[in-house]
């Protein structure tokens, strides 16, 4: 399994001072929502500049004008940007469209889509190169985890190509396991976390 680290609280100068000690445990630099909304896409710019070989993710929820946002993100240096799964089939066309003429990579993110295992049929067909089951931080709150949506995901579709996010921890992780997903997502476990290699260590153990 790949490890993604969301960066959503920090500002793109900590995210530089943290891939700077702990890059070499990362395999996808993720520039969250909400460091996008309040630095721009000059944050993934810094980032895929200062650390040209990392992956980096940029999390633009693209909901409309697939080919415009879409450009946008790849242009400021994003390897992968996201769409999500509520978005139109035209919208998300438009970023598929644009990831091919870039020669980058969309990632689905399903969040409150009610039916992702069966939206995914459709998605593979279009050429969707990730899709992302992503459980909301604000629901995560109420004890709701990814693991149902990950185990019909598997029974029908296995785990290549699948992400998984929403309150991802070590505990969490032991089940997950099980379902080979391709990719986890982790955020405030890392962020919260008194040593962050350490948190990072045990990620991946």
């Amino acid at each position: 399994m790949k490890l993604q680290v969301a960066f959503d609280l920090q500002s793109s100068d900590e995210v530089l001072k943290f891939l700077e000690k702990n890059g070499d445990l990362i395999d996808i630099v993720e520039i969250g929502t909400p460091l996008i909304m309040k630095e721009g896409v000059k944050s993934i710019q810094k980032i895929k500049k200062n650390y040209p070989k990392q992956t980096v993710l940029a999390d633009l929820k693209i909901m409309d004008a697939g080919l415009l946002e879409a450009q946008i993100g790849f242009d400021a240096g994003a390897d992968i940007v996201t769409v999500l799964g509520l978005a139109s089939k035209k919208t998300l066309n438009g970023v598929k469209q644009t990831a091919v003429k870039n020669g980058r990579k969309v990632m689905v993110d399903m969040i409150n889509h009610p039916y992702p295992e069966k939206k995914w049929k459709e998605l593979m067909k279009m050429g969707i190169d990730l899709c992302c089951l992503h459980t909301a931080n604000d629901d995560t709150q109420d004890g709701k985890t990814p693991l149902n949506d990950l185990e019909r995901f598997y029974n029908l579709h296995g785990g290549n190509n699948i992400a998984v996010a929403g309150g991802i921890n070590p505990d969490m992780i032991r089940k997950i396991k099980s379902f080979h997903p391709e990719i986890i997502i982790v955020g405030g476990y890392i962020a919260n976390s008194r040593n962050h290699r350490d948190a990072l260590v045990e990620l991946h153990q």
